[in-house]
């Protein structure tokens, strides 16, 4: 069973044991599944052999070449597949085959209770987002949100800051990461709280469901793909009309890739005014330009990791701890 890290917000919510996963050794041996689309198969070829040719023993679940309608396979062989791995007491690492949608399909047939009691690391992104989430409220467990081995590592030469992070964040349990620029006009702070967040879509669909996790004072980072500024703001303030946002130290935003207007005569509002709309709205810092989301140069972040925020002018830095055994 993972060793346990005991944590209580500041403002007296009840203290809850927060299950931490095994640092990664090296070399690993790293389990492949796919809970979400169907899976291009030269791609995840190139990611599983660029990960043996580091040295590492990757296991990929049958499962994960399996297709049906949109799918890597039914709901049932997805989550047949990832139980599989899950049972591996040799694995170290699961790392997601691609994203896209599905994870919301099985959140309710995963054991959650075989996930927390693993000990493995967790790591995808994007429809990654719900298991994360589900993760942390369902088995008081820290997972990654980083890379996935097809498009991150499949898709010609890996990001050398993407793999950087990745393997430095997974093999260790404390990591900084200094100097990202953002043009925020805040004083200077700091400020310390758990940092969650992932994909904006999902995160504002799991409102008001057992896999929303409930976290007080910690420092929430987004990103998005594909949708028009409006929309992301509608997704922000269904948040902010939740309650979640004013429960939040600080809020990042990561890269927004193609949510720029398609008909900027019919629709003239951009990003930047969702993020002035924001800044008006909240009393805590909104900061931009985390190196993270649908594009090759990412972080992997400790999803649930004690974090301390240094706000600067025109930049802040994040340090990751106590967040791996």
């Amino acid at each position: 069973m993972a060793t346990s890290s005991r944590s209580k917000s500041t403002r007296g919510v009840a203290e809850r044991v927060l299950r931490l996963p095994r640092r990664l050794p090296e070399p690993a041996t790293i389990g492949v599944f796919a809970l979400s689309g169907r899976v291009d198969p030269a791609q995840l070829a190139r990611g599983v052999a660029h990960m043996r040719d580091l040295g590492h023993r990757v296991i990929v679940a049958p499962e994960t070449g399996l297709e049906w309608r949109y799918f890597a396979g039914t709901d049932e062989e997805r989550v047949e597949g990832f139980h599989r791995l899950l049972d591996d007491p040799g694995i170290d690492l699961m790392i997601c085959a691609r994203g896209g949608y599905g994870i919301s399909r099985v959140l309710n047939r995963i054991d959650w209770n075989r996930v927390a009691e693993s000990a493995k690391a967790f790591i995808g992104f994007s429809d990654f987002t719900a298991f994360n989430m589900a993760a942390y409220a369902n088995a008081n467990l820290l997972t990654y949100h980083g890379p996935m081995i097809g498009i991150d590592f499949g898709d010609g030469a890996p990001d050398s800051f993407m793999e950087q992070h990745f393997w430095l964040t997974l093999s260790r349990d404390t990591h900084l990461v200094e100097d990202m620029a953002s043009d925020h006009g805040y004083d200077p702070r700091r400020i310390e709280g758990r940092i969650w967040g992932g994909n904006l879509s999902l995160i504002a669909h799991l409102v008001g469901t057992p896999y929303f996790p409930v976290i007080d004072d910690g420092i929430l980072f987004v990103e998005e793909i594909g949708e028009e500024p409006y929309a992301v703001e509608r997704m922000f303030l269904q948040l902010h009309h939740a309650g979640v946002l004013q429960r939040q130290r600080a809020v990042i935003l990561a890269d927004f890739a193609d949510c720029e207007p398609k008909n900027t005569a019919r629709y003239p509002y951009a990003m930047d005014e969702v993020v002035e709309t924001l800044r008006r709205l909240l009393p805590i810092p909104v900061l931009t330009g985390l190196p993270f989301g649908h594009v090759a140069r990412k972080l992997t972040i400790p999803f649930g990791a004690p974090t301390t925020l240094l706000v600067n002018e025109g930049s802040y830095s994040l340090r990751f701890t106590g967040y791996s055994n």
